[in-house]
């Protein structure tokens, strides 16, 4: 190889010495880009899927713990007004849940579907039971009304908050393992370009050594030859 370099030109030389040090810059920015681009996956992951899910979760813990605390203020209800309020509330705080529930729906995907699933099937039930409450309060019925609030209604709230709770444990553990995977992966990106660095390096300095000394022997030679 080194009598192959001898024997070019020195605008060739000078040539493969540039083209060493463009190969080197272009192979830096495309693992640089490459890696990037996988560390974006995974931190665009978190960021429009996991942790959205955590959030509305939390906030369908809320709105359901609203509804039961209206429900129980339109049964006790001691006057007219407060018992329209109550009411409103609750209707208020249905189609919130229900918004809640869409959107929890189109951030998952087919492996968390199950639980979406579930709480679609707590919900649809304790919302038919919600609304048996109002229509029996609204005949008088209170009595029976407040057994199922305190029966089936708790059992359904019992259920329906542990679906939650098993959305925002299944949304952490993942949050949690795609963190440790972006951290691993920003680890390896750098000792791996680290690596490459020092390797162009080398081979750079390599190539130049070898280059500028067969430049330079020439060179003397028609330094020694010039009167």
């Amino acid at each position: 190889m080194i009598n192959y370099l001898r024997n070019l030109r020195i605008r060739l030389k000078l040539y493969i010495l540039v083209g060493v040090a463009l190969i080197g810059m272009l192979i830096i920015g495309g693992m640089s880009f490459l890696l990037m681009g996988r560390l974006n996956e995974k931190t665009n992951d978190i960021s429009t899927s996991w942790l959205p899910s955590i959030d509305t979760a939390r906030d369908m813990e809320t709105t359901l713990s609203n509804i039961r605390l209206n429900e129980l203020g339109y049964l006790t209800a001691v006057s007219d007004e407060v018992e329209e309020s109550s009411l409103t509330y609750i209707q208020k705080e249905t189609e919130e849940m229900n918004a809640l529930l869409s959107k929890y729906g189109d951030l998952i995907d087919e492996e968390e579907k199950a639980f979406y699933d579930t709480a679609m099937n707590y919900w649809t039930q304790y919302s038919q039971a919600d609304e048996k409450i109002v229509e029996l309060a609204k005949g008088g019925d209170t009595e029976e009304a407040r057994g199922i609030l305190e029966g089936e209604c708790v059992e359904l709230y019992n259920s329906l908050n542990g679906a939650f709770n098993d959305i925002i444990t299944y949304n952490t553990d993942g949050s949690d393992k795609e963190t440790a995977a972006s951290m691993a992966l920003y680890r390896t990106a750098t000792f791996l370009l680290a690596g490459i660095i020092i390797v162009i390096i080398l081979i750079g300095v390599f190539f130049s050594f070898i280059i500028i000394r067969l430049i330079k022997l020439p060179v003397s030679e028609i330094e020694k030859n010039t009167p």
